[in-house]
């Protein structure tokens, strides 16, 4: 009988951080922080976007099994891509976010990488603190 093994090896939630862009911006989140919303002009949001593409709730960052995950709660869906890879869009469900690439609310990501909309991520180990003295 023949198994395949998935890479479960994820670093430690106190280990990793996952950086957002949006408009030049930074916004970290560390998986403390999570579910961290993300919509359009909603003063709850952690990040708020100004697409009129957005949904007010439209998603959310969340940690699960050592991985962010992003979860899609809108109409119009989310368009990721990962590193190079196609894009592809989510509606009402979850996937992981790995490496790093780009998302955009509601509308499809322009291949001519000149789009102001979209939000970059960059999956980060955070660096190691100093021992107190």
């Amino acid at each position: 009988m023949e198994s395949t093994v998935l890479n479960t090896d994820y670093p430690e939630s106190d280990k990793i951080v996952l950086e957002l862009y949006y408009h030049g911006f930074p916004v970290m989140v560390s998986p403390e922080e999570t579910p961290f919303e993300i919509g359009r002009n909603d003063t709850s949001a952690g990040l708020s976007v100004s697409s009129e593409f957005a949904s007010r709730k439209h998603c959310a960052v969340e940690f699960h099994g050592g991985k962010f995950m992003l979860r899609d709660f809108s109409r119009n869906g989310t368009f990721i891509q990962l590193s190079l890879s196609q894009s592809f869009r989510i509606q009402n469900e979850s996937t992981p976010l790995i490496g790093n690439g780009c998302f955009k609310l509601g509308a499809a990501i322009n291949s001519d990488g000149d789009d102001g909309e979209r939000i970059l991520f960059k999956i980060k180990t955070r660096a190691a603190r100093a021992p107190s003295t």
